[in-house]
């Protein structure tokens, strides 16, 4: 029985034996000495547990404003197996090595100036992000203003002498590279004090009382000088205005292509019945004459484009046909007339339609998947 308890001890003795030595990094580092501590983390501990230690001894040890300027610093900064070392002996209890900590205090304090000006100059960099660019509304706006105080200087010099101040409104706004967009701004602005005084020309009983009470300090002559300014302002806005109407460009619809405007057109591509298949729908684009065989209703059809045009599709449309000219006839024996229409030249497709003896009636210009396209011309 204590043979057998023996045996029991020395197995429990081995397994402890076994779990020590699978203790790998910081925690199986040798705390006999400082120097054998630092030696093994140098040789066997991962630089990214030592980046580990170092940053969570930063956040315990400084403030949070310092510690966030000193982990601004990229990581190489933090991988000096010697600092986590020597931090490792520190949290193990051990004493502290006023050399190795005088050299770790120098080195985090040049990390917290150096991260110091990493802040400063993302700040610096986010504030000319959020500085606020004027769209073009807002420069035109600002320009007008501008035009607006200038001008504001000029009704000062016609205030203080009316009768005698000459002022040519057009040749001034010329002057100055008044446009449209200004002339709207400015309109705005002198519009108010314009019609005022465009009431003040009226006679005395359609004046607004108010109004006339307001310029009772004026003469007529001194009223009539200013009717003349304002409304020359005005003018002036108007006449840049129509000006720039005149001169704009008119926008050319840019044309869509033969692809786009077949997109959605419906027809059928072939009929094993009547031995037909319809050609590329995006031959009937451009064309003078389309011809189109129904297999549903037996009818052939002939599709003119109107004089001085061509062909179009809009959806399942034909436009720009002549809806006169354009007809269809019913085939009574489809398999030989499709296969005449087939063998039949330019000079022999003239008169085509004319040889079929059925009733004729006019085509809608409508397609759908009935429709086979045989021929467009060009």
């Amino acid at each position: 029985m204590a043979q057998l308890t023996a045996l029991k001890g020395k197995k429990s003795t081995k397994k402890k034996a076994r779990a020590r030595r699978h203790i790998k990094g910081a925690m199986a580092a040798p705390l006999d000495s400082l120097s054998h501590c630092k030696d093994y983390f140098h040789i066997e501990v991962d630089p990214k547990e030592c980046v580990n230690i170092t940053k969570t001894y930063i956040k315990k040890t400084y403030d949070k404003k310092t510690s966030q300027y000193i982990l601004k610093n990229e990581d190489h900064h933090f991988r000096f197996s010697f600092i986590a070392g020597y931090i490792h002996w520190l949290n193990e209890g051990k004493e502290k090595h006023q050399e190795t900590q005088d050299w770790i205090d120098k080195k985090f304090n040049e990390l917290a100036d150096k991260g110091k000006t990493i802040v400063q100059e993302v700040k610096k960099e986010l504030s000319k992000k959020n500085v606020h660019i004027p769209n073009i509304q807002e420069r035109i706006q600002e320009v007008s203003n501008n035009l607006i105080g200038e001008l504001e200087g000029v009704v000062d010099d016609f205030y203080d002498n009316p009768t005698t101040f000459k002022f040519d409104a057009v040749k001034w706004f010329r002057a100055n590279g008044v446009n449209q967009a200004h002339s709207k701004n400015i309109r705005k602005f002198y519009e108010p004090i314009a019609n005022e005084y465009t009431q003040l020309q009226k006679p005395s009983r359609e004046q607004c009382e108010q109004l006339r009470e307001g310029y009772s300090h004026l003469d007529k002559k001194t009223i009539k000088k200013t009717y003349d300014f304002f409304n020359g302002i005005v003018g002036a806005c108007d006449l840049i205005l129509q000006e720039s109407k005149a001169n704009r460009k008119t926008r050319t619809p840019k044309p869509r292509s033969a692809e786009k405007q077949i997109q959605k057109l419906k027809y059928c591509k072939s009929d094993e019945r009547w031995k037909i298949a319809s050609i590329n729908p995006t031959e009937i684009i451009d064309a003078t004459e389309v011809w189109v065989f129904n297999t549903k209703n037996r009818k052939i059809g002939k599709y003119i484009a109107e004089e001085h045009s061509t062909i179009k599709v809009k959806g399942t449309t034909l436009q720009f046909f002549d809806e006169n000219t354009s007809v269809q006839k019913t085939l009574r024996k489809p398999l030989e007339q499709l296969k005449d229409f087939n063998n039949s030249g330019k000079v022999q497709l003239r008169k085509f339609l004319s040889k079929i003896t059925t009733t004729e009636t006019k085509l809608n210009g409508r397609f759908n998947n009935d429709t086979v396209i045989l021929k467009a011309v060009r």
